[in-house]
């Protein structure tokens, strides 16, 4: 059976919370996962349904095989704004107490420190993950170059994204798809790669 990327939708958010949390395990469950009963799992699941923001549906593909979907990415640009933080941030204080919510921002405050957002001219890329059983048959790459597409579409000059430098097979993916280290920054190494 073919593989068919598409826009992520509500009904996705059971196959693809696991997927996203894999992307980058350690760190998603210390920003979202200190509460036996509010699992990063869980909050996961509860804003990709809601669909905005950087982790629902609306800016997210999957790649498919029949009704399973086999992966994901995401990706982010200058021009999401606002509208886009707002809905971030209301996936999180509908899942979460308004104590919880204001540790959570906390974390992740924490976090994005260490992180450039994309410039004009770039695209970001993050969340992209395979389901074992998929990886090493092309998911990862047909995700990429959807990615790659998308970019020029929004004709940005390249694509960016951020790994941690514990991420061992990450890095490699990458660097097997032709994206070059640009910068080290706390933890986090910026890949780049030319649209």
């Amino acid at each position: 059976m073919e593989i068919e990327i598409r826009q992520g939708v509500a009904s996705d958010a059971a196959q693809t919370a696991p997927l996203i949390l894999s992307a980058a395990q350690s760190l998603l469950t210390s920003i979202f996962g200190h509460n036996r009963n509010k699992t990063a799992d869980g909050y996961l699941s509860h804003a990709w349904a809601l669909g905005g923001g950087q982790y629902g549906f609306n800016n997210h593909w999957v790649a498919c095989r029949g009704d399973e979907v086999l992966g994901v990415v995401t990706c982010w640009h200058s021009k999401l704004g606002a509208a886009f933080d707002r809905a971030t941030l209301d996936s999180i204080t509908s899942y979460f107490t308004l104590d919880e919510a204001m540790t959570v921002l906390m974390r992740n405050q924490t976090v994005a420190i260490n992180l450039t957002p994309p410039t004009n001219t770039e695209l970001m890329i993050g969340h992209l993950s395979v389901a074992e059983s998929a990886r090493r048959s092309g998911v990862g790459s047909q995700l990429i170059d959807t990615m790659q597409a998308r970019a020029a579409k929004l004709q940005k000059r390249k694509l960016v994204l951020d790994v941690e430098v514990t991420n061992i097979p990450a890095i490699r993916f990458y660097q097997h798809h032709d994206f070059v280290e640009e910068s080290i920054n706390k933890g986090f190494i910026r890949f780049s790669k030319p649209v």
